[in-house]
């Protein structure tokens, strides 16, 4: 049985990386939980998105998640149903059960895509209009969906005795934003430092700057053919054609919040010590 793991502050192309690495030969590959990044069908795996607040404020809940949602008997049962000698789960809550996930499975490797925070914070503020991937806070007067409501019940914010949890209520939410964006790397950086022979750390930049580094260290490091940079045909090789554009955020009109040169004083402020705490404590060489 192999499994590894896929994790990210999500914005990070991971539907479109996890429906690519579906298409390997022996490979199931899930986007939180669905095969292929396919939510039209039922979940491979169980899920664990209402989970995600509890696990990152208390190791023992995210402990109970692992033992109870990707316990070997769980991730065997879904290598059974595909019949994959490998599967690899894709998703923004995995950073919050990396460490658990870990010492549950002691030969699970961890890719980690690290994303800058500026480019995060802008894809991920909605202001109006339905997000088809709500991965971050949005706007307090926005109304939401229920898919948008559902997602948000197991969004990370700060806890009692974080130093943040009494400012919480009067930030904006491209301020909530840049302290999701800090959190989620921070875990990631956690398990890395943890496991640094287990996890490795990789720039998003690289999938479209050099995409044959991106794919070659995630291969790499998982064990596992490296797609094609061009999609090809199925009778060229495994990979078939998924392309990136298919998988873009159809979230109306792209950005809804400008550069980080019109935001105000304090998120300025707070993207630049969030983007230098994050550089200070990730080792930039994995994440090249």
């Amino acid at each position: 049985m192999t499994f590894h793991i896929i994790a990210s502050t999500g914005r990070t192309a991971t539907t479109y990386i996890a429906a690519r690495l579906n298409e390997g030969d022996g490979i199931a590959a899930t986007h939180e939980g669905y095969l292929g990044s396919d939510k039209s069908s039922a979940p491979l795996l169980p899920l664990i998105n209402l989970e995600n607040r509890q696990a990152f404020q208390s190791p023992e809940a995210a402990e109970k998640t692992v033992s109870e949602k990707r316990s070997d008997d769980v991730i065997e049962t879904a290598l059974e149903k595909t019949g994959a000698e490998t599967l690899i789960d894709v998703a923004y809550y995995n950073p919050m059960i990396a460490s658990a996930l870990l010492q549950a499975h002691p030969t699970m490797r961890v890719i980690g895509i690290l994303r800058d925070c500026e480019s995060f914070v802008r894809s991920a503020t909605t202001i109006t209009g339905e997000d088809p991937m709500p991965v971050g806070w949005p706007d307090a007067d926005k109304s939401l969906s229920d898919r948008e409501r559902f997602i948000a019940m197991g969004r990370i914010r700060p806890g009692r005795g974080d130093e943040a949890y009494e400012a919480w209520k009067d930030w904006s939410a491209i301020r909530k934003n840049i302290w999701l964006w800090e959190a989620t790397n921070r875990r990631l950086i956690d398990a890395a430092n943890s496991a640094p022979d287990r996890v490795r750390l990789i720039g998003f930049e690289a999938l479209k700057q050099d995409p044959n580094a991106f794919w070659s260290a995630l291969a790499n490091h998982l064990g596992i053919a490296r797609p094609p940079v061009e999609p090809s045909s199925p009778q060229s090789d495994s990979f078939r054609n998924v392309k990136m554009g298919a998988f873009r955020n159809a979230k109306a009109g792209g950005y809804q919040i400008g550069p980080s040169s019109e935001w105000t004083e304090d998120e300025q402020d707070a993207l630049q010590e969030a983007t230098d705490a994050i550089r200070r404590t990730a080792n930039l060489k994995r994440a090249a």
